[in-house]
């Protein structure tokens, strides 16, 4: 029995010990509700790379989904019917996959033809740069990468609509 407890404490130390050496805890989850959105580059799904900076100067919209979320599903075709039209407007779309494995964000983004990007956070940093908790949400981006809103939860068009519209007022 004693050796038993002995393990598990050695276990519980070797645990903690790890998780300090690799910096687990270091990112705490932030809400960017308001002010300067997080920079990242990250391979695109089409073999490309996206930088955030590379798309300052117009609005974006960042959606967090994974292709187990049944409202991602379910807003996954509006995102991509009012990509085509904001794209024109000069709008930035980027869906960024989280807690997901590859093969199934890669079927999710076939099977709902997405054209805008598609990049995978793979090391866990972006979702927790952007205080990310739940799914689905975004993050509506000025011009000049500066976050202006987030939003929890399946957008509807009506409330879609109006927030990208309103990245490209004056602040």
């Amino acid at each position: 029995m004693i050796l038993v407890a002995v393990a598990v404490v050695l276990i519980a130390l070797a645990g903690i010990t790890y998780a300090v050496a690799t910096g687990v805890g270091e990112h705490t989850p932030g809400q960017p509700a308001v002010g300067d959105a997080p920079p990242f580059s990250i391979a695109a799904f089409d073999g490309s790379s996206f930088d955030l900076a590379a798309h300052a100067d117009g609005p974006v919209l960042l959606y967090f989904w994974a292709s187990w979320c049944v409202p991602c599903r379910s807003e996954a075709p509006l995102i991509q019917r009012l990509w085509p039209e904001y794209q024109a407007k000069g709008y930035t779309f980027v869906g960024m996959n989280i807690w997901d494995t590859d093969s199934y964000a890669r079927k999710f983004a076939r099977d709902f033809e997405l054209t805008f990007p598609v990049v995978r956070d793979p090391e866990n940093k972006v979702y927790l740069d952007y205080g990310v908790e739940t799914l689905p949400m975004a993050f509506l981006i000025r011009p000049g990468l500066q976050v202006e809103r987030r939003y929890v939860g399946q957008l509807e068009e009506g409330d879609l609509r109006s927030m990208l519209d309103h990245l490209r007022e004056p602040s």
